[in-house]
């Protein structure tokens, strides 16, 4: 039955890992839910809602059968995106900093999909996702931070990958310059949910059975930040689906941005 109310009211992308939150019979945490707009101020609450140790566990979870089916040659949507978009900057052998990295598992996802090696390095704001990425990937190299404050210096990354964690930003606009700032080369904002009437607009739900704010932008604004950030966008993909229409009332989907540094 849950199956069915899932089918009629979830967004798409969420609904193709309803078989993960269903184990046994029983019900367990979804990665996405109880989405409303926010009209009033945000609290302290909805933003710290990632920091929670059981938030970092639940993702991690999720993610592990997903990567499963990777190595079965069925990766996701956004494996794929993540993958080409790093191969749209046309560079070899690049240093990767994934800001909002969780448990790392782009790590393997690039190597696997690019059929390489890389260089990364994971950076998030919860200990405990760099805890998880460490004890999972011990030779990747992960640091604790924050996107809008990052403890990097200028200029020392190939690409920052902005790993579907700008969505979840309030300061997305502090996130996007400081990616600018320690990038020599791009920036890729990865499955950012873009719309094209609507104002960007702030929601909040549950993240993992967390409260959490997500930010649904603006096409045209988002643009206009990228431009604003020092930053020209260079190639644009198409992510994994993630429509909202029956909350904004107007489609939404998702897109990864490869933008080039111009300053």
């Amino acid at each position: 039955m849950l199956h069915n109310i899932a089918r009629k009211i979830l967004p798409s992308g969420i609904r193709q890992t309803i078989g993960r939150w269903l184990k046994g019979g029983q019900e367990t945490i979804p990665a996405s839910n109880g989405y409303e707009v926010i009209r009033d101020e945000v609290v302290a609450e909805l933003v710290e809602g990632w920091l929670d140790p059981a938030v970092a566990q639940r993702q991690h979870q999720a993610f592990a059968p997903l990567l499963r089916q990777m190595r079965e040659g069925k990766p996701r949507e956004d494996f794929v995106t993540v993958a080409k978009a790093v191969q749209a900057t046309g560079l070899q052998n690049p240093l990767i900093i994934e800001v909002g990295c969780g448990s790392g598992w782009n790590s393997e996802v690039l190597a696997y999909l690019l059929k390489q090696p890389i260089h990364y390095i994971g950076l998030d704001y919860s200990q405990a996702m760099t805890s998880l990425g460490k004890a999972h990937y011990p030779n990747v190299h992960f640091l604790v931070g924050d996107a809008t404050k990052l403890p990097l210096q200028h200029d020392c990354c190939d690409i920052l990958l902005s790993g579907t964690v700008l969505m979840h930003l309030l300061g997305y606009e502090a996130a996007i310059a400081e990616s600018c700032r320690v990038a020599r080369h791009w920036c890729i904002f990865h499955t950012v949910p873009v719309l094209r009437g609507r104002e960007t607009t702030v929601l909040r739900k549950k993240a993992y059975g967390e409260d959490a704010v997500e930010i649904v932008f603006n096409e045209e604004e988002f643009y206009h930040l990228i431009e604003q950030g020092g930053l020209a966008i260079h190639q644009v993909l198409e992510s994994i689906p993630y429509n909202l229409e029956l909350l904004l009332g107007e489609p939404t989907v998702t897109k990864s941005y490869v933008c080039e540094v111009k300053y």
